[in-house]
This record gives C-alpha cells, sequence and structure tokens, in this order.
C-alpha cells in the first residue's frame, strides 16, 4: 500500500468520526436523559420519577379520587338536621390523613380523614337551617393523601356485647397501641334498610387489650328501627392519637 493511499484512509477515518461524533451529540440532544429526582417524566420513566429500568423503583398506581356512595339528611326537629355521607376510597396503598369537605346548604365545613380501601361514614349532627332541607351535598374540597403501611390486622377492635339499648355497647381494644380518641358512630336502618338515625360519641384513652363501653343517646325516641350499623375508626395518621406512627413523608395535595 503507497503513500498516497494510507493517507486517504487516515482521512477518511478522521471524516467518519467525525461524523459519528456529530451524530451522537444530536441523538443526545434530541433524547431526554432520565432524572429520578426531578419531579417530571423524562427518559426511560414509566411514571414520575420511577420504572424499574429507569429508577429502580416500581410505579405505584395512580391514585383514585375519593367517592362519595351515599349523602342523606335527617330531620330530628324543626330547623335541625342530622346528616350522614358514606366515603370510599378505592386505594389500597394510600389513605388521605386530611379531608377538607363543605356542606353548601347548611354552611358547614370540616376535615376528616379515610384509611386505605376503607368505607366509611361520616357523621355530622346538629346542623341548623332557617328553611326546610331535604337534601344536601358533600363537596370535597382538597384531599392530603398519605402512604401508609399497616400490616392487616394489626389495628382492630371488636364489638364484644350489646346492651339492652340498640345504641349501647362494649368494646375490646384487640391491638397492640393505646389510643388517644377512638370514634363511634351509628347508623339506624328501617325496615327497608334506609337510613332514618345517626349520632356519635368518642371513647377517650382506651387503653390496649381492654374494654370500654359506650352509650349513644337521642333527645327523641327511635322509632322503627330494624338494624343498627356501629363504625369504630381511629386516626392512624396523627402521630398523638397512638404510640407508634405508621406515616410517612409520601405526602400531596389533590384539590377537586
Amino acid at each position: 500500500m503507497n503513500g498516497r493511499v494510507q493517507k486517504q484512509l487516515i482521512i477518511g477515518l478522521i471524516f467518519v468520526l467525525i461524523l459519528s461524533g456529530i451524530g451522537y451529540g444530536i441523538y443526545s440532544g434530541l433524547v431526554t436523559k432520565t432524572s429520578c429526582t426531578d419531579g417530571i417524566q423524562n427518559g426511560k420513566e414509566e411514571g414520575l420519577d420511577c420504572g424499574t429500568l429507569a429508577c429502580g423503583v416500581v410505579c405505584q398506581e395512580p391514585i383514585q379520587p375519593l367517592e362519595v356512595l351515599i349523602e342523606k339528611v335527617i330531620e330530628v326537629r324543626s330547623g335541625d338536621y342530622d346528616f350522614v355521607a358514606q366515603i370510599s376510597n378505592p386505594n389500597t396503598q394510600y389513605g388521605a390523613s386530611r379531608i377538607e369537605y363543605s356542606i353548601p346548604e347548611f354552611n358547614r365545613s370540616g376535615s376528616s380523614y379515610i384509611l386505605p380501601g376503607q368505607t366509611k361514614y361520616l357523621v355530622i349532627t346538629s346542623l341548623k337551617s332557617g328553611q326546610p332541607r331535604v337534601n344536601a351535598k358533600l363537596s370535597i374540597n382538597s384531599v392530603e393523601w398519605e402512604k401508609l403501611n399497616m400490616p392487616e390486622n394489626e389495628v382492630n377492635f371488636e364489638m364484644v356485647r350489646s346492651g339492652q339499648s340498640l345504641f349501647e355497647g362494649v368494646l375490646f381494644n384487640n391491638s397492640n397501641y393505646d389510643f388517644d380518641t377512638v370514634e363511634v358512630s351509628v347508623i339506624l336502618f328501617d325496615e327497608l334498610d334506609s337510613i332514618v338515625g345517626v349520632n356519635k360519641t368518642e371513647i377517650k384513652t382506651f387503653l390496649s387489650k381492654t374494654e370500654r363501653g359506650f352509650l349513644v343517646q337521642w333527645s327523641l325516641e327511635q322509632k322503627g328501627i330494624s338494624r343498627t350499623h356501629f363504625e369504630i375508626s381511629t386516626n392512624l395518621f396523627e402521630n398523638s392519637n397512638f404510640i407508634k406512627s405508621y406515616g410517612t413523608q409520601e405526602k400531596f395535595q389533590k384539590f377537586y
């Protein structure tokens, strides 16, 4: 191989390397790099800062909104009402540590919570209105979601027995935790399985492996009651409520 041919080969190789470098630069500029900490889905991420190949983290299912299944206004006496709404959380990994809600018809607002996968009754008593109310809507204004890592059956309450009245009973705290506040909601149903009465009470300082009695009273006699539903709940997101906190820092807001 003479010197001229060698020179041509060297020049050709340099030319190929230059073109390859230019091509790689253009490709790198067009392809978004993966960053698993910027709060943006980019590169090979399968979701927001997640993906097994890109970040080594499996993406969670998208958060689904809370569902309001039942809304019921109950007239206690003229101008005095109780309200109950049944709320369902379809998310099995995330609960709502704070739900901001309002009832426009009664100019009432407040907050509550719901555990992952839970369906619960929200009971609100002593609502006042200057005009007759038959219906009302529960508006969910904002939700603060929080991941709750809690083993199944770690916290539960058992109804030991009911008294002679339909509205009293004894609970057993079948967990290893002492709770500051446990809420007891009572829902009354008639023969058509329609809600005809609601009320609630609280048990304070409910120690582990102990029994506590409760009594829920109405100012008026409740008639035509076919079934009574007791719903027991406690706020696992509130650190001051129990000894061990299951909450993590995975919180974010979602507005409706």
